[in-house]
């Protein structure tokens, strides 16, 4: 994809450039982006959600001597963006002057005069054809978490869990009205709308929030804990789905693990141990299983195994 940027003074004198609606298509959910020029040389660009702006660009326009309403093409090579200045337009020559007396044709009376009319090319007329829409960058990490896209505008994502599916349909800010969710909203889908940790404050209030960052958290925790896409429906079910409550799942998952790791390792200990017998849990002592589940011993905090022994 290829975009297009006239420079302003804005622009040159900070060094920054505006964050156009194709730009924040391109860019939703980074912070940092790799900008390379027509020489391979690199530029790392800060991008400023909150501000609007991509900053760091000043070298470049003082490399290419860029004036004010010069041209630049921006295009979208995966992880980079490639820059190219168009060359300055050749001053407009003077036409010279034509005489007056020898530009007026005479016409003969009762002839009429034909104007000839040529016809505006299909590029004059129509300069920006309708392209389609690009799904969201989110889409590689959702597929991640199991859900595959269908289509959209609105974006429908549908995760197979055997006998049923968990439905997601999706809106980046600013791409659509809130009202378009409704329709999948009353089939039993889970709606959001995709927006930056940074821009989270602009979602309207009743419909739930997703955020780049907290998907691409998601992915990351799925290498440590067995997460799947019903730990993001529950976040969607709790309205939100950010920074915030990601590290919320995480702290319960950790909890959760370590108590079922310390009841593991109690049962193999128990496993260890021969049919019938009891240990105390501060001496490690032996003792006959009847004397050690009495009620008194076990008030004192005696532990046995719950495997009786053999009648023989």
């Amino acid at each position: 994809m290829t975009a297009r940027y006239v420079l302003t003074s804005a622009c040159i004198q900070s060094g920054t450039m505006a964050l156009t609606a194709s730009l924040r298509q391109r860019l939703l959910g980074k912070e940092r982006v790799r900008f390379v020029d027509e020489d391979g040389e690199v530029y790392e660009v800060k991008v400023d959600w909150k501000g609007g702006l991509l900053t760091g660009l000043g070298p470049y326009y003082a490399k290419r001597r860029l004036a004010v309403n010069e041209v630049i093409l921006l295009h979208f090579r995966g992880e980079e963006v490639e820059l190219k200045a168009l060359p300055r337009s050749l001053p407009r020559l003077e036409k010279p002057r034509e005489d007056p007396k020898e530009a007026k044709e005479e016409v003969p009376k009762g002839e009429k005069r034909r104007v000839r009319v040529t016809p505006y090319p299909k590029e004059v007329l129509f300069p920006h054809e309708p392209q389609a829409l690009e799904p969201p960058g989110v889409t590689e990490d959702l597929r991640r978490l199991g859900f595959l896209l269908e289509g959209g505008p609105p974006w429908l994502y549908k995760a197979p869990l055997g006998r049923r599916q968990v439905v997601l349909a999706l809106l980046r800010l600013g791409e659509g009205k809130a009202e378009d969710l409704k329709p999948y909203r009353a089939q039993g889908a889970h709606v959001a709308l995709l927006a930056p940790e940074s821009e989270k404050e602009a979602v309207p209030r009743g419909i739930a929030h997703l955020s780049p960052e907290a998907v691409n958290r998601l992915v990351r925790l799925k290498g440590r804990f067995p997460l799947s896409a019903l730990d993001l429906e529950d976040l969607l079910r709790q309205g939100r789905v950010d920074l915030e409550a990601v590290e919320a799942l995480e702290d319960r998952l950790v909890a959760e693990l370590s108590e079922r790791g310390a009841l593991a390792a109690l049962l193999f200990l128990l496993a260890r141990k021969r049919l019938g017998r009891c240990f105390c849990s501060r001496t490690s002592r032996p003792r006959p299983w009847r004397k050690a589940s009495s009620p008194r011993w076990c008030a004192r905090g005696w532990s046995f195994s719950p495997s009786l022994p053999s009648s023989s």
